[in-house]
């Protein structure tokens, strides 16, 4: 009886089936992106932690509390870090490059990731006005070891010069590094630095190490707010705006609309159903077997917009995280991949949506009498 109430009005169906996929693949991206930004960029990212100004992202540090830091237990190098915000021609968004600046050594000692060959780590570390730049960058603007960049910048001068002497061999990272040497003889300032990036020992030095260090500097001139590297992410999104709300608000507005497209669908196919209800009734069968009928039809609905969903998420997430490469959040894109949890979870969420939608039309149509029943059919 359902097979057969779904192929009646073939364009209906499909037509729900389709907006039901929308839906579903939309909230999925969501799932998608929310999990993406609570993601470890790294296998280091837990052994790190990054020390800014409490008042301030813009706030800059003494330079003089690199030497504290180091002496608390559990801190395994730091490296003072400067970063500003660069253009490859002009400044527009599309051209922008992220510039940053700190000793290459120890950068290199607390960045893991970039895993230089032997080779272009000596080059680089010799070079003190070269640069060591992201895989990305590489792949977007062509460039390669030994090419002569020259990037607008705010800085006096208006820009900065450097040679490529390495290219990292981690793809989430599209940035520009210079020696801090030469960027404090840009800015003409060696006494301050934007942030600190610490490296502990192990993962378990990571909290007491930023209690230790905000402890240290409770009474300092400059304020400091320490936190690990995985609240720094969360922090940068926040700067951005409330990014988790607005995934929320889109998510409940979508799960709403999904509601509303199935519950109408399923209300009509319970109004068509009045006269073949009263029959079944007739014949014997329970009001809970004519409620399943429906319900059955809905959780169908389910089911495959579950399955039309999984697939557009996985097509929204391919396209956004190709579109994302193309700007200076290139990298994130690599994030956006679908788990195992995430199909389940929306699988559940389908289904769930779907009974709910059902369970109105369903309980409506089995609540009237035979009687009733066939009066408004005829």
């Amino acid at each position: 009886l359902v097979s057969r109430h779904l192929k009646a009005r073939p364009l209906r169906t499909l037509l729900t089936i389709g907006a039901f996929s929308f839906s579903v693949g939309l909230l999925g991206f969501l799932l998608v992106l929310n999990e993406a930004f609570h993601k470890d960029f790294s296998p280091f990212t837990a052994q790190r932690v990054v020390v800014i100004g409490k008042g301030s992202f813009m706030d800059r540090l003494p330079m003089a509390y690199e030497a504290k830091i180091r002496e608390i237990p559990g801190v395994l190098e730091v490296a003072p870090f400067d970063f500003i915000m660069a253009g490859r021609g002009d400044m527009k968004a599309e051209n922008q490059v992220p510039l940053r600046a700190a000793p290459a050594e120890r950068l290199l000692f607390v960045y893991r990731e970039a895993n230089l060959t032997q080779e272009q780590r000596k080059a680089w570390l010799d070079d003190p006005r070269g640069a060591m730049i992201g895989r990305l960058l590489a792949k977007k603007y062509g460039w390669k070891v030994g090419d002569r960049i020259v990037l607008k910048a705010p800085v006096p001068g208006g820009v900065v010069e450097t040679t490529v002497r390495a290219v990292m061999r981690y793809d989430l990272d599209n940035g520009v590094y210079i020696h801090r040497r030469y960027y404090d003889g840009i800015t003409g300032n060696d006494r301050e630095a934007m942030m600190f990036w610490v490296m502990a020992r192990t993962r378990e030095d990571v909290q007491p190490i930023t209690v230790a260090i905000e402890k240290t500097f409770d009474n300092a001139p400059t304020p400091i707010r320490a936190m690990t590297e995985k609240q720094w992410q969360l922090f940068w999104l926040q700067m951005i705006g409330n990014v988790k709300a607005l995934i929320g608000g889109i998510g409940l507005a979508t799960a709403f609309a999904l509601l509303l497209i199935t519950s109408n669908t399923l209300a009509m196919a319970a109004r068509e159903r009045r006269s073949e209800a009263a029959l079944l009734r007739i014949l014997g069968f329970q009001r809970g077997d004519v409620t399943r009928l429906l319900l059955v039809e809905a959780e169908i609905y389910g089911v495959l917009g579950a399955l039309g969903g999984a697939a557009l998420m996985m097509i929204f997430s391919r396209t956004v995280g190709t579109v994302l490469d193309g700007t200076q959040y290139a990298g994130l894109g690599s994030l956006l991949v679908p788990t195992a949890p995430i199909f389940l979870l929306l699988l559940g969420s389908a289904l769930a949506l779907a009974t709910v939608a059902g369970l109105v039309p369903a309980i409506g149509l089995t609540r009237r009498s035979i009687v009733e029943l066939l009066r408004q059919t005829g």
